[in-house]
């Protein structure tokens, strides 16, 4: 097992992801990501996040209604909502807002900070470290995340959030978002400023 420096005691509490999804998509920017799945740890800070809100946002997957896949949405915040896209590619999402009211944080991109040779080792293809996490199917390949992990609850061990003192200096923009068909013009992206590891 690998060490490293980041422990539970200093990760963010439920109270820290309660709050808006757009709000918290703005605060999850420069906080370090630390997994602990299969005994082997690895961290990155987060440098690209999208919003997803629960009304009046179409690309959403709770503006559908609440269906098995998505009820995580609804309950407390500050547990993942992981689900598969193109039948391959793993999304990790933190939920949001007060128990109750669905929302929630797509991570787009990480720096990669810890266990470097665990996610060169998960991520074969990546031509060099800079795409180990720039994207969100990237970032959970190379932390170990998949879809048995939907659910976890991020005050806990296996996956956590805590501060970084990085994060004082990072110029953060908002945009739109990327990718999507619908809902695409929303300004739910934020990312830090000419930042490498964002995603392209």
């Amino acid at each position: 097992m690998q060490g490293h420096p980041y422990r539970l005691s200093n990760s963010l509490p439920r109270k820290f992801f309660e709050i808006p999804a757009l709000e918290l998509a703005s605060k999850l920017i420069g906080c370090l990501l630390v997994s602990r799945i299969n005994d082997e740890y690895t961290a990155g800070l987060i440098v690209e996040t999208e919003a997803y809100l629960s009304a009046n946002d179409p690309a959403s997957h709770a503006a559908r209604g609440r269906t098995p896949r998505t009820a995580i949405q609804w309950g407390p915040p500050g547990f993942t909502y992981v689900y598969l896209i193109y039948g391959m590619y793993h999304c990790m999402n933190i939920v949001s807002d007060s128990e109750g009211t669905a929302g929630c944080v797509l991570l787009r991109a990480l720096e990669p900070i810890h266990g470097l040779e665990t996610m060169r080792l998960r991520r074969p293809h990546a031509k060099n470290d800079f795409q180990l996490c720039n994207g969100p199917g990237k970032l959970t390949a190379a932390l170990g995340v998949k879809r048995q992990h939907n659910g976890i609850d991020l005050t806990q061990e296996l996956l956590f959030v805590c501060n970084h003192e990085k994060n004082q200096n990072f110029d953060v923009s908002q945009s739109s978002r990327i990718g999507l068909t619908e809902g695409l013009e929303l300004p739910y992206r934020f990312y830090v400023n000419c930042n490498p590891f964002v995603s392209r």
